[in-house]
C-alpha cells in the first residue's frame, strides 16, 4: 500500500472521527450526545440559526485540524504503521456511525427538538450575559426582543387585513430600528456583538471614480457613523445617505487599522459594497 492510498484511508478516518467528535463534544448533562437538531429552533431569528450552524461547523473544523496534524505525523512514520490495524480502525469507525444512525427513532428526534426549544431561551440569556450584560438586563432585553416580534406580527396582520403589501427589507430595518431605540446605541452595539453580529459596516469594495473612492475610502475600512449618527447596517447607511439635500457635504466616521478617522463625502450614493449588522426579522415564524 503506497502513501497515496494510505493518505486516502486516514483522511476518511479523520472525516468520520471529526464528525463523531463534533457531535459528542457537546454532550448534554444526561450523557446523551448532542445532535445538530439540538441547536436549532425553527422559530428562532435567522441570525441565531446561523450562529448555531457556525458553532457546529467550527467544532468539526477544529476536530479536523487536530486529526490532520496527526495524519501528517503518521505519514512521517509511514514505514512503522500497522496497515491491518488501520484498516480495522476504518471499518470500526464506519460501523459506529451506521449504528448511531440506526438507533435514532422519530421519537428521539422529536425529543431532541423539544429539548432544543426549551434550551433556546437559556441560550439567548447566556449569549447576552457572556457579552457583558447582567442577567437582569439580559432578561429585560429578551422581553424587548419579544415586544419587537409581536409588533411585527401585529403590523403584518394589519397590513394583510388592509390588503397592503409588505416590503421584507423595510420590515427588517424597522425591527432593527425599533430594538435599537429601546436599547440605546451603546447597549445595541453590545447586543449585536453578544449575538455574533457586526457592530459596524465593513467595506468590501469601493467603486472606481465614485464619491467614496475620491474621498479616500478603502476596502477593509469600517464605517461607524454618518452625518453625526451611529450606523450599524448597510441598509441604515443607504437610508441616511439618501435623506437630506443631495450633494451636501457629510462627515463619515470610519475606523482604519484601529484608528478613528473622518472623511467628507457628498450626500447620496457612496459607491461601496459591504456588510454590517444582521437585519432583525420582523416576520418570525409564528402567529
Amino acid at each position: 500500500m503506497n502513501k497515496i492510498v494510505l493518505t486516502v484511508i486516514i483522511s476518511l478516518v479523520a472525516g468520520f472521527a471529526a464528525g463523531a467528535w463534533s457531535m459528542t463534544a457537546s454532550q448534554s448533562d444526561s450523557g446523551q450526545a448532542a445532535d445538530p437538531a439540538d441547536y436549532f429552533d425553527a422559530g428562532a431569528p435567522a441570525v441565531d440559526r446561523l450562529a448555531a450552524l457556525e458553532r457546529i461547523v467550527s467544532e468539526e473544523r477544529d476536530a479536523r485540524l487536530v486529526l490532520e496534524d496527526q495524519l501528517q505525523a503518521l505519514l512521517v512514520d509511514f514505514d512503522s504503521i500497522d496497515l491491518q490495524a488501520l484498516q480495522e480502525l476504518l471499518q470500526m469507525t464506519v460501523q459506529r456511525r451506521i449504528e448511531a444512525d440506526e438507533v435514532r427513532t422519530p421519537r428521539d428526534e422529536r425529543a431532541r427538538v423539544r429539548r432544543a426549544m426549551r434550551d433556546y431561551a437559556q441560550m439567548r440569556t447566556d449569549n447576552l450575559v457572556n457579552g457583558g450584560f447582567t442577567e437582569a438586563r439580559a432578561n429585560q432585553i429578551m422581553q424587548l426582543e419579544d415586544e419587537v416580534r409581536m409588533e411585527a406580527l401585529q403590523a403584518e396582520y394589519e397590513a394583510q387585513r388592509a390588503g397592503a403589501g409588505l416590503n421584507r427589507w423595510d420590515q427588517a430595518y424597522s425591527a432593527q430600528a425599533s430594538l435599537r431605540e429601546k436599547l440605546g446605541d451603546a447597549d445595541f452595539e453590545k447586543y449585536l456583538q453578544a449575538n455574533g453580529s457586526q457592530a459596524s459596516i465593513t467595506i468590501r469594495e469601493v467603486i472606481g471614480s465614485s464619491p467614496a473612492s475620491r474621498a479616500g475610502l478603502r476596502p477593509g475600512d469600517e464605517i461607524v457613523g454618518y452625518d453625526g449618527n451611529r450606523v450599524f447596517s448597510m441598509f441604515e447607511l443607504r437610508s441616511k445617505a439618501f435623506d437630506g439635500n443631495p450633494g451636501e457635504d457629510v462627515v463619515v466616521d470610519i475606523e482604519r487599522d484601529g484608528q478613528r478617522m473622518q472623511l467628507v463625502l457628498p450626500r447620496g450614493p457612496m459607491g461601496i459594497s459591504g456588510s454590517g449588522a444582521n437585519m432583525i426579522s420582523r416576520n418570525p415564524f409564528g402567529g
